[in-house]
């Protein structure tokens, strides 16, 4: 101590000799206080500071999460008039709506990726019939955990339509035709769920491996085939059930190609045995050429095979310039 602050503390120590005894008291108590409360502050000081320390591992608000997504939507139109080689001629306008939403989130240890799907279309022929030419709707939900390049994942994926379908029969007595509706939402369905290994590529594009998976599936029974009507697992007044166990394949596939040109690609397929009735799939492929902000070409194919319906394989081929909507 130097001799400054010795006189200092021997003058406030003579000082406060020569008071009284009830002021002194009085002094130092309130010494005494104030350097507890200094301690206090102090330890206050010190604890906050071994608080804030990360010793190295990364706190959770350093931890970041990828939030993406993307909406894609279409209304169109046309009209067209052909004539075969008998002298038929058709005349009809086609009216077709889509919709593609997608959702994903991705951080350090587990990710999700979500698309809706929806699909309607219609045909009117001129003095004629409507007849609804296309009509789905799918949602797809995926889990993961990051591994290195293939992730575990969960999936769940249900597959369904809007509205119900129109069958038309010709009465022979009646000479007359007559509409039958049948089925609607969830009529008929699909549902599946499985585990197995994602495979990521292309940034926001994935293939699902679902190894393990458990398909609920149910029909009405006026389209299911005649072949399959005793196999299914519960019966209702006007549905079939049906369950079985095996292999999935879902791909979600976009990759823009240049400025341009863009590729979407929604399929999915389930087998559990390698014969016609134990095999079924949807492709949904896209090409789509953007022309000027919302003036689109679009290349659409589709094939579909459900043993439950019909074994012939179901194609439908569109291309259409229209005005589209994107997000």
């Amino acid at each position: 101590m130097n001799k400054r602050a010795w006189h200092e503390v021997s003058l406030s120590a003579k000082v406060l000799y020569q008071l009284p005894f009830n002021i002194r008291a009085t002094l130092l108590k309130y010494r005494m206080l104030t350097r507890a409360c200094r301690l206090v502050m102090s330890f206050g000081a010190s604890q906050q500071i071994v608080w804030g320390q990360t010793n190295g591992a990364p706190s959770a608000l350093e931890s970041t999460t990828r939030v993406t997504n993307s909406l894609y939507t279409s209304l169109s139109s046309s009209y067209s008039t052909s004539s075969n080689w008998q002298g038929q001629d058709q005349r009809n306008f086609s009216f077709l709506g889509n919709v593609l939403y997608k959702h994903s989130a991705q951080d350090s240890t587990h990710s999700h990726a979500h698309q809706v799907l929806a699909d309607l279309g219609y045909l009117k022929f001129v003095d004629s019939l409507w007849v609804k030419s296309v009509d789905r709707f799918q949602v797809n939900l995926l889990w993961a955990a990051h591994a290195r390049r293939f992730e575990h994942a969960y999936s769940i994926l249900l597959n369904t339509q809007f509205l119900p379908n129109t069958t038309w029969r010709y009465d022979l007595e009646l000479q007359r035709s007559s509409s039958t509706s049948v089925g609607g939402f969830l009529r008929p369905f699909t549902l599946e769920a499985g585990y197995g290994a994602v495979l990521r590529f292309w940034n926001t594009s994935s293939i699902n491996f679902a190894f393990a998976t458990l398909k609920l599936s149910g029909y009405p029974k006026e389209i299911t085939a005649p072949q399959f009507q005793d196999a299914t697992l519960i019966q209702s007044h006007a549905m079939n059930y049906y369950m079985s166990y095996g292999l999935g394949l879902i791909t979600a596939i976009n990759k823009p190609i240049g400025q341009r040109l863009q590729w979407l690609n929604n399929s999915r397929a389930f087998c559990n045995g390698f014969d016609k009735d134990h095999a079924n799939f949807e492709i949904s492929n896209m090409l789509i050429v953007k022309l000027w902000k919302y003036i689109q070409f679009r290349f659409d194919t589709r094939l579909a095979y459900n043993p439950l319906l019909n074994y012939q394989v179901q194609f439908r081929q569109e291309a259409l310039v229209g005005v589209f909507y994107e997000q």
